[in-house]
């Protein structure tokens, strides 16, 4: 996926099967729907030599999953723009929501799972106190702008760190410029990393799609060094550390 994946977990009876699973539905994605990977389905697709309808399960799993936030997103979300399908946008979060299910099924309680700073927790840290995620500074790379104290949250940021102005407006086609960050917070990865993408598409707005949805609160970081949020958003936070 051209990024780093890191799972910690807790639990004393934690073993290497529960680890080595989650590692491979990694790998599994980033083979199915890697745009980089010339063999991928998505790559085909793309060339025109697979019909997404005569793809595998889980790329049509991926495709109800992109038409469900794109009428939920009023299509804010897309995986279709310019002629293309690319659904990086819903991946990682799934990738990481996926991971999840496989430490539930193994029976661990607690654990994060972070897949580029897009991050999943389940019960306590090590000290037996809430996780401590950064939702990272997005001018000054050596400093985190907030701290969550997240248990059984998850936090998604969409934004300029790494690949510059890369979310485009489906509406427009132009890149999004409103924010350098965008942090949603709240119980499930997947949706909080699509919200991420498509508040941060939206511009103003995406502070306001995210204060109508229960449970989930955002942190948005615009391009003179601003910071906005939603009401619940300060009482995630260690205020000590902000």
């Amino acid at each position: 996926m051209g990024m780093p994946v890191t799972v910690q977990v807790v639990d004393a009876e934690a073993d290497e099967q529960a680890l080595d699973e989650v590692f491979n539905e990694f790998r599994l994605l980033d083979r199915t729907f890697s745009p980089f990977l010339v063999d991928s389905e998505v790559s085909r697709i793309n060339r025109g030599e697979l019909r997404p309808e005569n793809a595998g399960q889980l790329v049509n799993q991926a495709i109800n999953l992109c038409h469900l936030y794109e009428q939920a997103t009023e299509r804010y979300f897309s995986a279709w723009i310019g002629g293309r399908f690319d659904p990086s946008g819903l991946i990682k979060g799934w990738a990481i929501d996926r991971a999840c299910s496989i430490l539930d099924r193994h029976g661990l309680r607690d654990y994060f799972v972070d897949a580029g700073g897009d991050v999943q927790t389940r019960g306590r840290n090590p000290d037996r106190g809430p996780w401590r995620v950064g939702v990272r500074h997005p001018v000054e790379r050596d400093k985190v702008a907030r701290v969550i104290l997240a248990s059984g949250l998850a936090v998604a940021t969409s934004g300029t760190y790494e690949k510059g102005e890369h979310i485009l407006d489906p509406h427009s086609g132009r890149p999004a410029s409103a924010w350098l960050s965008f942090t949603v917070v709240g119980p499930d990865i997947l949706q909080a990393d699509v919200y991420a993408t498509a508040c941060f598409a939206m511009g103003i707005a995406g502070l306001d799609f995210v204060a109508r949805v229960a449970r989930y609160e955002a942190y948005a970081i615009d391009p003179q060094l601003r910071a906005s949020s939603t009401a619940g958003f300060a009482a995630l936070c260690d205020t000590v550390a902000s």
